[in-house]
Formats: structure tokens, C-alpha cells, sequence
């Protein structure tokens, strides 16, 4: 009898096992896909970051993008940068081929939600459109803007931080 027990217990061990392996596999992949898809460039997008010093608030920021095209952001309005007010935003590149420009605002540090501006071209590589960052319960609350510009080769796009003061 005792030989009996002995086999189910080790049955028993080796499913057991599996079970934990195969668990085990599952979250190193749901890990590696959620690293693939949320902590590399964001829809495929390689970012590029501003080029130091950047001050949105004193004045427009520059980047090179992925292909080596040069990229020139600014927020008109009144400043500090204040949630609530009007703002107008200006983007100039000259990335060949431009189809289609939007800046996307984003919460540093806190979900604040996904503010999207599209911009309308105004001349030969320049686009404005107004926008707007959203108010705050924070004095200074920092803010992400994503500018994607949209070639015939696809989606490029630089980032650029900046610091809102609450309200108008």
C-alpha cells in the first residue's frame, strides 16, 4: 500500500510542478508583450526627446527626429503656460512630405487624460492650431507634449516637458 501512496503523491507533485511552470511562462510573456507594446516608442513612434535647454514658457524647443530632420515646437499664449486658457500651438519641420500633424498633451506624473490637437498646415512645412492644457488641483502640474508628424515613411514624433500653473 505504501508504494501506491507514494506514486499518487509524486503524480500529484508533478502536475503541480507544471502547473507552475506553465503559470510561470504565461506571465514572462504577458510581460514581455506589455514591455514590447507599452514601454518601448509608443505606436511605433522612435521618440525623440528636446534639445537642452528647452523652455516652453520663454520660448519655442527644438529636436532632430528619427530621420534626422529638424523639428521646431512652440506654444503661443499667455505666460506661464496657465490650465484653461487659449493657447496656440506652432510646429515647423523640415521633414519632406508632411501629410498630417498632432500634438498630444499628457499628464507627467499624474493621469490627467489624452488632450489631442490637430494642427492645419499654414505654409511649406509649418503648422498652428489652437489648444488648450487642462486645469489642475496642483499650483504647477507638468505636462508631455507629443508632437507626431505623419510622412509618406510614416509616424515620427518628439517630446517636449513643460509646467502649467493652475488655472486662468
Amino acid at each position: 500500500m505504501p508504494i501506491i501512496i507514494d506514486s499518487m503523491v509524486a503524480s500529484t507533485t508533478s502536475l503541480r510542478l507544471n502547473i507552475l511552470i506553465l503559470t510561470t511562462l504565461l506571465i514572462l510573456g504577458a510581460t514581455a508583450w506589455y514591455a514590447a507594446h507599452h514601454l518601448t516608442g509608443r505606436d511605433g513612434i522612435d521618440w525623440q526627446a528636446a534639445e537642452a535647454p528647452c523652455d516652453l514658457n520663454r520660448g519655442p524647443c527644438s529636436a532632430t527626429l528619427a530621420d534626422g530632420s529638424r523639428l521646431r515646437f512652440a506654444i503661443d499664449g499667455d505666460k506661464p503656460i496657465r490650465g484653461l486658457a487659449p493657447l496656440r500651438l506652432h510646429v515647423e519641420s523640415d521633414a519632406g512630405d508632411i501629410r498630417r500633424v498632432r500634438v498630444d498633451f499628457e499628464g507627467v506624473g499624474m493621469e490627467m487624460g489624452l488632450h489631442r490637437f490637430p494642427l492645419e498646415q499654414t505654409a511649406e512645412g509649418r503648422f498652428a492650431g489652437p489648444a488648450q492644457v487642462g486645469i489642475c488641483t496642483e499650483e504647477v502640474m507638468p505636462w508631455r507634449a507629443r508632437v507626431r508628424i505623419e510622412t509618406s515613411h510614416g509616424w515620427q514624433g518628439a517630446w517636449f516637458d513643460f509646467t502649467a500653473v493652475r488655472g486662468v
